[in-house]
């Protein structure tokens, strides 16, 4: 979890951006606020930064983020957030906006669940795809007295799986990656996928099937988990059904269910804000239907979008730049590069130190 030295201290304090979400779009979205000189507030209602990377697959590694051939979801976090820190915005946890207020002087208040209100001049959704939870096997019924023990859905630690007799519902890339990054702890991994073929592809999918041939994981598609065994509170067999009928059981320690999420945009569905295809429609400058509100990352629509951490990025950055015309109405608009400002701030942090030294 992150270390927040500068958690936010005064809900009245006006900032010049509220920024609705902490995941990386959210977290960048800070950065470049501290890039063009404005303030700004993140909101996230879980307990930690970092959204979906940290809280559900914070293992798990990503290769398609600019400048990283390869990171884990967490160290890309806490990249994000080591870039972010050194312009100290306010960071509020365990908060859930539920209301937005358009105020009469173009300002807004944002409302939170716990009734708290905090201000700011103009506002950026970067919820991701807003509340989310993990599909489920129905055929099941309710098996939530073993989730986090038996049952996951989400890789948060390998150790969790060391040594156990893993199977894996599911034919995403997430499964595929879970099955190639878990065979060399687990004592056996079991891929079972209902569909005839991968929806996974590219080298994972690779890596599964050479797997499959050398005998180190067994597959089986147009297979589905039927029912389970347990004792004593927790997981030991598995019964499958293969789309021709046939039946086996497989025995088990732990079943990971990766056929993704479904999510909620929970209060933002009431804003009265344009929506197209569960999300946030946007302009060109990620202006929402109502001036001064923007969005960026998964909640934000327009023709052509895709959604990938990277995308996200680049939207952060495109909205905290048009919200300046918001937030300083009639001031002129500078481009600012990152190493021209970085060069003064080192300037001027040494020009300080050399001033403290003197009166030392």
């Amino acid at each position: 979890m992150l270390d927040i030295h500068n958690p936010a201290t005064d809900h009245h304090d006006m900032r010049d951006l509220t920024i609705i979400g902490g995941g990386p779009t959210g977290i960048f979205a800070a950065f470049q606020c501290g890039m063009n000189n404005i303030s700004c507030r993140i909101i996230e209602s879980m307990s930690q930064l970092g959204g979906q990377l940290a809280a559900l697959y914070p293992e798990k590694h990503i290769y398609d983020v600019a400048g990283f051939p390869e990171v884990p979801a967490i160290d890309l976090v806490e990249s994000l957030w080591a870039q972010a820190e050194r312009y100290n915005p306010d960071v509020v946890l365990n908060e859930a906006v539920t209301k937005y207020t358009k105020l009469d002087d173009g300002t807004f208040e944002t409302r939170t669940n716990t009734g708290n209100v905090y201000r700011s001049r103009a506002v950026l959704i970067a919820a991701g795809l807003g509340a989310f939870e993990p599909r489920k096997l129905p055929q099941l019924g309710n098996i939530d007295h073993l989730t986090g023990s038996s049952v996951y859905y989400a890789v948060k630690s390998v150790e969790d799986f060391k040594g156990k007799r893993v199977v894996i519902v599911g034919g995403g890339d997430s499964a595929l990656d879970w099955t190639v990054g878990l065979m060399k702890n687990a004592a056996s991994v079991t891929l079972v996928h209902r569909g005839h073929e991968f929806q996974g592809h590219g080298k994972t999918a690779h890596e599964v099937e050479q797997a499959r041939a050398d005998g180190t994981i067994d597959v089986h598609l147009e297979t589905e988990v039927v029912s389970i065994e347990e004792s004593n509170g927790a997981l030991t067999r598995m019964h499958l059904r293969s789309s021709d009928g046939s039946k086996w059981t497989v025995e088990a320690d732990r079943l990971l269910i990766l056929i993704g999420f479904k999510s909620n945009l929970g209060p933002l569905a009431g804003w009265d804000l344009e929506l197209c295809e569960n999300a946030l429609v946007v302009d060109s400058h990620m202006k929402t239907s109502v001036d001064g509100l923007y969005a960026a990352g998964d909640i934000a629509h327009y023709p052509g979008k895709l959604k990938i951490i990277q995308t996200g990025l680049s939207e952060a950055t495109m909205a905290v730049r048009h919200s300046l015309s918001y937030i300083k109405p009639g001031e002129k608009i500078r481009n600012v590069f990152s190493s021209v400002k970085m060069a003064k701030e080192k300037k001027a942090a040494e020009a300080s130190n050399a001033t403290e030294n003197k009166a030392e």
